[in-house]
């Protein structure tokens, strides 16, 4: 890297922004379009390495603020859960029941999962910038007189480029006293000219006034000539101590482009690091498996015939197709309403206090009638689909011994809807 591109000269920069085809946007400062060599514009790198507390103070601040997004969205998540669930166990339980209704309460909680790999990535995060922090701590050390951090080796850099710019500057204020001189000496020469030309057309004038004039000339026109002549001197002075400040001031340069390598490397590696707390193979691989075990769970646990079954049987539609087909068994969440309980409740009362009714058989379906009220609807269930939708299951054994009781059909209903 090139001291101008360092430093920020105007030519430099506009070069770099066309050969590189980007279109980042660079401030002007005190110390564009200005040699680096001049003066004491080795404070441009000094100055570089200071500010760059502040640059990582904005790092810090950028990483903090994608850390307080992730944690706001998985709040997010935490509320939307809740909201969802109580919605759910809201619904009618006419038209949201059995396996379909719990397909949704595991799509509902599925946020837990969510918010817990998003707590994940806020904690790797955290990481990073406690990382980054103890780095910036040990390169940046406080002011004593004023607020804010400098660099740990900016006093030390700013010595050597003075001790090595003193005797340039030495020679370069000699310089300009000279310059100062010389522009004295040459309106003192055209002043006494003046003098000369006027005494000469005065008629007046004695030979010893024109006399005195013309030496006082010579002796200003002599003093400007060793003026410049120490000028001429004073610039070849001046062109040795550039010549060794140039030297001096690139080696100095060297030990401060070090420092700038190792602090625009460690920002490169922390953004890497960021980057990946952001996204980690982990966190991927998580996600994968929370849908991928989610959608299994919804395709191997929600059955519509199920579900069917389950509202025919909850509301009494009853036949001997309905009891010899039973129902899938689910797995009850802690948030579920126990709608199975419910229909083996009502199974038992039923079988007690009522007979089977018969169906009539046709050549594609059969029909299902109410065995309890003649007003309540009938459900006709294709034959074929039951025989693709039907799971085996195994048969649980009879019992020798069973108690018979009496219930009458409407208040079982009755029952049965409340629990619902």
């Amino acid at each position: 890297m090139s001291i101008g591109a360092c430093v920020g000269i105007k030519d430099a920069l506009a070069a770099s922004r066309l050969a590189n085809g980007n279109a980042d946007n660079y401030r002007l400062n005190q110390y564009i379009g200005k040699s680096f060599y001049d003066d004491e514009n080795f404070r441009a790198v000094i100055e570089c390495l200071d500010d760059g507390y502040n640059i990582a103070q904005d790092l810090i601040e950028l990483m903090q603020d994608f850390r307080d997004n992730e944690r706001e969205q998985a709040r997010t998540l935490t509320l939307l859960s809740e909201k969802w669930l109580t919605r759910l166990k809201q619904q009618s339980s006419l038209a949201s029941y059995h396996t379909t209704k719990r397909a949704q309460f595991d799509v509902v909680r599925v946020t837990k999962e969510l918010v817990r790999v998003r707590e994940a990535t806020c904690t790797e995060i955290d990481k990073v910038i406690d990382k980054y922090r103890a780095h910036i701590d040990e390169t940046y050390i406080s002011e004593r007189l004023r607020p804010g951090r400098k660099h740990r080796r900016s006093n030390e850099f700013k010595k050597l480029f003075k001790t090595s710019h003193a005797s340039l500057r030495e020679v370069s204020d000699e310089l300009e006293k000279l310059r100062a001189q010389e522009k004295k000496a040459h309106d003192a020469v055209r002043t006494a000219e003046r003098a000369c030309e006027i005494l000469e057309l005065d008629p007046t004038t004695t030979d010893k006034h024109l006399a005195r004039a013309h030496e006082d000339q010579s002796k200003k026109h002599a003093v400007l000539i060793d003026i410049e002549r120490k000028i001429r001197e004073t610039k070849k002075q001046q062109k040795t101590a550039q010549k060794v400040y140039r030297h001096k001031a690139m080696e100095i340069f060297k030990q401060c482009q070090y420092e700038e390598e190792e602090r625009l490397n460690q920002i490169r590696e922390t953004l890497l690091d960021f980057i990946q707390a952001m996204h980690t193979p982990k966190q991927t691989n998580d996600l994968n498996e929370i849908f991928s075990n989610l959608s299994n769970k919804v395709t191997t646990q929600q059955n519509s015939f199920d579900d069917l079954l389950f509202w025919a049987k909850t509301y009494g539609i009853e036949s001997e197709l309905t009891k010899s087909l039973p129902l899938t068994p689910v797995e009850n969440d802690e948030d579920d309403d126990d709608e199975d309980l419910i229909v083996e409740s009502r199974l038992a009362k039923k079988s007690s206090s009522h007979e089977s009714h018969k169906h009539e058989k046709h050549p594609s379906t059969i029909r299902i009638e109410n065995g309890i009220d003649d007003d309540e609807p009938s459900i006709t269930v294709s034959a074929k689909a039951r025989l693709r939708k039907a799971r085996p299951t195994n048969t649980p054994t009879e019992k020798k011994h069973h108690t018979t009781t009496t219930t009458d059909p409407s208040s079982t209903t009755l029952t049965v809807l409340n629990h619902v």
